[in-house]
């Protein structure tokens, strides 16, 4: 897959046309996923190029919506999530307040239709586009003789019966609901972060722990007990991990850290991933050392029976 961060950065791979798909595509959900599919199959068809077009930062933050959005995925794990689908390119457009004056018609002719050069162009139902979100799917059919291209819309998706979105996951997410987000989701909810030296009590005690810090801003789950997997230089391992204060021993600033089971080497100064699982239990106050170690034990029977 070809990483493109911006406009400019369109080459002549497209001379003879695309077939492309816009959105915010934020967290890779099954809704995403069926416009992915969709467009490698007309791109098959077409033997065009598959663009994938995005945008950065997610325009509800740029545009003062809701400052306090965070992705459900890193810009990187994103990323890495949309090459697994095999497209050939993704555009992420730089969103700027700037860019959020222009025009539908605009947006449509001077980049879709100059720059990318689409024969068809497919969108999901809710997706919106240019100054006042007056681009969607029937904007783009209106000008799809003039453009010469064709175009398609993607339908709600639903799992269980419930509609696919990224703000439902996202609230799973806030919730601790990690493994009904996992359902809605093309991968499980994921952080990545640096392991970093802490306060080394968990070894003292019989449960070692990875302290991590994070890279890239996401969506992190509450505070409790989660049963995960972490994974190290592409190796899965077993975990459970721990966000929160460690009230037991008085901490005051929120820490993660993940005891990885049948494992002892030193991983100081790697980035792991946390895939998240399932939610084992709150965070709470232990009355002394003897009472943790033992919840501790029934929370890593509770994790290996989850993993």
């Amino acid at each position: 897959m070809k990483v493109l961060n911006s406009i400019e950065e369109i080459g002549n791979e497209v001379n003879l046309g695309s077939v492309i798909t816009l959105g915010n595509f934020d967290g890779i959900h099954l809704g995403h996923l069926s416009l992915i599919k969709r467009v490698k199959e007309v791109s098959k068809e077409k033997n065009l190029p598959s663009i994938l077009v995005t945008y950065f930062p997610n325009p509800a933050i740029v545009l003062g919506k809701n400052k306090s959005l965070r992705p459900i995925y890193s810009e990187e794990i994103k990323k890495e999530i949309i090459e697994t689908f095999s497209v050939d390119m993704l555009l992420t457009i730089p969103f700027t307040q700037e860019f959020s004056t222009m025009h539908a018609y605009e947006f449509t002719k001077n980049i879709l239709v100059d720059k990318l050069k689409p024969h068809h162009i497919i969108i999901g139902f809710n997706h919106f586009f240019g100054k006042g979100r007056q681009g969607d799917f029937a904007f783009l059919q209106s000008h799809a003789e003039e453009f010469d291209y064709s175009v398609e819309k993607i339908d709600q998706v639903y799992a269980k019966d419930e509609p696919v979105s990224s703000s439902k996951i996202r609230t799973c997410i806030q919730n601790g609901e990690v493994a009904k987000a996992k359902e809605l989701l093309t991968r499980p909810v994921i952080i990545r972060g640096k392991v970093v030296e802490g306060f080394k009590r968990g070894r003292q005690i019989g449960f070692p722990t990875a302290n991590i810090q994070l890279s890239g801003e996401s969506q992190i789950p509450p505070e409790g007990v989660y049963a995960v997997y972490i994974l190290i230089g592409g190796v899965k391992y077993k975990a459970m991990l721990n966000i929160g204060k460690n009230p037991t021993f008085g901490n005051q600033e929120q820490s993660i850290e993940a005891h990885i089971f049948d494992f002892n080497s030193d991983i100081y100064g790697k980035t792991i991933d946390c895939w998240f699982i399932a939610r084992i239990r709150d965070e709470k106050k232990f009355n002394g050392i003897e009472e943790l170690k033992g919840q501790l034990a029934l929370d890593a029977v509770m994790a290996q029976q989850f993993l």
